[in-house]
């Protein structure tokens, strides 16, 4: 019969041993990519953006970068691969500001000599806050540290154990999201006007006050129960964002930042397409000036580099203009992901943009906002 001492040493015992057991489980199947890249003979599984990102720049093998928000995160980057002859790494960042993902790219530069990296730039990036978030953002953040000390939250923890490594192993069988199809979201989603037009109540809003909810997106009761409905006069006054020129000019400097550090790196700049909904509701909140203002700093100051190539999706009215394509006001379908990569692999000089064609961007930008507050959107709304 064991003593007290002796029970309670062998329980210590068996607890250690089981800590140990699971410990060693984590750091051998690593979801997170902590410690190493995908073992042999599995898949290089990525399905979470937020814990797998940092993990995969340290410790897989690329030599290009796809870089940008959830509007590329559909992007088949092993398309990249074929097309250029590179490995590619996909670095997402949900809402990704300049500074998270020049952040990210920074560290991609540390780990690997990157020869391309194509860059979906977000307007709406451009005006956020330049302080690096992704650090800070998850707590404890064991993900951004080299060291193996802080690391018990990950090597210790039951949804690790229970739920993504498990998840993991499924998805490396089921091949989901391995290889260039990294964080794609796009199963089970729903594209198509009725979804889309959930995201915006439409050309109804006044002094930014949407309407009722019988009475929003698709469902909307005839015009002339909306209460202040004048079509395409209800606009707000142009905002004056004379404030945000000092961040705009702030994040545009991360970037170049980056392009001059690395002149022999060739980055592909594109800017994918939101839809309609979105330009209409930037018009009517009077803040299509200061996107025009963005898009031409942005576009002047880039060309400027001989190391940078720039495509221009915005202005292409039969995406912008159709939402059979979208989901909400700006995340389309894998169509649109892999017909960008195509028109850039290809070299497609209708969406080039250079120092010759640059004063006709932000015309171009204006005119179709005209277009869509006037007709376009009327397609899909009661006017």
């Amino acid at each position: 019969m064991l003593t007290g001492k002796k029970a309670l040493k062998n329980f210590i015992l068996w607890v250690a041993a089981g800590l140990l057991l699971v410990a060693g489980i984590t750091v051998v199947f690593d979801p997170f990519y902590q410690y190493h890249g995908p073992l042999p003979g599995m898949k290089d599984v990525l399905f979470e953006r937020e814990s797998q990102v940092i993990g995969s720049i340290r410790h897989f093998s690329y030599d290009s970068v796809l870089l940008g928000s959830s509007v590329v995160e559909n992007c088949d980057s092993s398309y990249l691969d074929n097309a250029y002859g590179i490995k590619t790494l996909k670095v997402v960042k949900g809402s990704g500001s300049t500074a998270d993902l020049m952040y990210y790219l920074g560290k991609a530069h540390e780990k690997q000599d990157i020869k391309r990296v194509f860059y979906g730039l977000d307007l709406f990036a451009l005006k956020m806050p330049c302080e690096v978030t992704v650090v800070s953002q998850y707590s404890p953040n064991y993900l951004y540290t080299e060291t193996i000390l802080d690391d018990g939250a990950y090597l210790f923890n039951k949804d690790v154990l229970l739920k993504k490594i498990p998840l993991m192993l499924a998805y490396s069988f089921a091949d989901k999201n391995t290889g260039g199809h990294a964080y794609d979201w796009s199963e089970d989603k729903t594209f198509g006007p009725a979804k889309a037009m959930e995201a915006y109540a439409g050309p109804y809003v006044q002094s930014g006050e949407s309407v009722s909810g019988e009475q929003d997106a698709i469902g909307a009761k005839d015009a002339s129960e909306t209460k202040d409905v004048a079509g395409a006069k209800n606009f707000l006054p142009e905002k004056d964002f004379t404030d945000d020129k000092e961040i705009i000019a702030a994040n545009i400097a991360l970037i170049t930042e980056e392009i001059e550090s690395h002149p022999d790196t060739l980055y592909t700049v594109f800017f994918p397409p939101y839809s309609l909904l979105m330009w209409d509701d930037t018009c009517r909140q009077g803040e299509l000036s200061e996107y025009c203002y963005m898009l031409d700093e942005a576009l002047r100051t880039l060309l400027s580099y001989d190391n940078v190539e720039i495509y221009y999706f915005q202005t292409d009215t039969d995406i912008v203009c159709n939402l059979d394509l979208y989901m909400d006001k700006v995340h389309y379908s894998p169509d649109i992901n892999q017909y960008m990569l195509t028109c850039m692999a290809q070299g497609d000089e209708s969406y080039r943009v250079d120092k010759d064609n640059r004063q006709d961007v932000v015309p171009s930008l204006r005119q179709m906002c005209q277009y869509i507050t006037e007709e376009a959107i009327y397609n899909y709304y009661p006017k």
